[in-house]
C-alpha cells in the first residue's frame, strides 16, 4: 500500500472513529448533544456538501477495498541449502545483478529486468532500450549468455530462460567537451 492509500486509510479511519464516537454518545444517553450537532449540519446549505462527502467517502471505501483485495507482488527469495545453513537471495537482488550485467554491454542504453522463480531455476524478462546501430540478434545472444553466466557465478542459480525484448532505439548524440 502506497503513501496515497495510507493517507486515505488514515482519513477514512479517523472519520469512522468520530462517527462511532457520536453513535456511542447517543447510545450512552446524550441524545441532545448528537441531535444538536446533527441539527447544525443538516441544514439546506450543508446538504450539497454532505452529498459530496458521502460520494467521496464511498469512492475512498471502494478504493481501499480494491487495494486490500488486489494481490501485491510478493518479495520472494531463492533459497539454497548449504553445509552451514540456508542462503536466501531475493529476486530483487537477482534483478539488480542482471541489470548491471546488461548495462555493461556496449550499445545498451537502458535495461529493466523482471525475475520469476520456477522449479527449474529462474527465468528473466529483460526490456532494453538500445542504440540503433547494433546487431540485435548477436547482442541478444551475448546478453543471454552473460546474464546466465553472471547469475550462475555470483548466486549459484541455474537460469532456465532469458527473454530479451527491445522496447525502443535511442540515437547516440556525440558529447561536446
Amino acid at each position: 500500500m502506497g503513501p496515497f492509500d495510507r493517507g486515505i486509510l488514515v482519513l477514512y479511519t479517523f472519520t469512522l472513529t468520530l462517527l462511532f464516537l457520536a453513535l456511542g454518545a447517543w447510545l450512552a444517553g446524550w441524545p441532545d448533544l448528537v441531535q444538536r450537532l446533527w441539527g447544525e449540519v443538516n441544514t439546506r446549505s450543508y446538504q450539497e456538501i454532505l452529498w459530496a462527502l458521502l460520494l467521496v467517502y464511498f469512492i475512498m471505501g471502494l478504493r481501499l477495498l480494491w487495494r486490500s483485495l488486489k494481490p501485491e507482488r510478493k518479495k520472494q527469495a531463492v533459497v539454497q541449502e548449504g553445509g552451514l545453513g540456508q542462503v536466501r537471495v531475493s529476486l530483487a537482488a537477482i534483478e539488480s545483478l542482471s541489470e548491471k550485467t546488461v548495462a555493461a554491454v556496449p550499445g545498451i542504453k537502458e535495461v529493466k529486468a523482471k525475475v520469476e522463480a520456477s522449479s527449474r531455476g529462474v527465468a528473466l524478462n529483460l526490456k532494453l532500450i538500445t542504440a540503433p546501430d547494433i546487431n540485435i540478434p548477436t547482442v541478444s545472444e551475448d546478453i543471454q549468455r552473460e546474464v546466465k553466466d553472471s547469475i550462475y557465478n555470483v548466486v549459484g542459480l541455474t537460469v532456465s530462460e532469458v527473454r530479451v525484448s527491445v522496447e525502443s532505439f535511442v540515437a547516440v548524440k556525440p558529447r561536446v567537451e
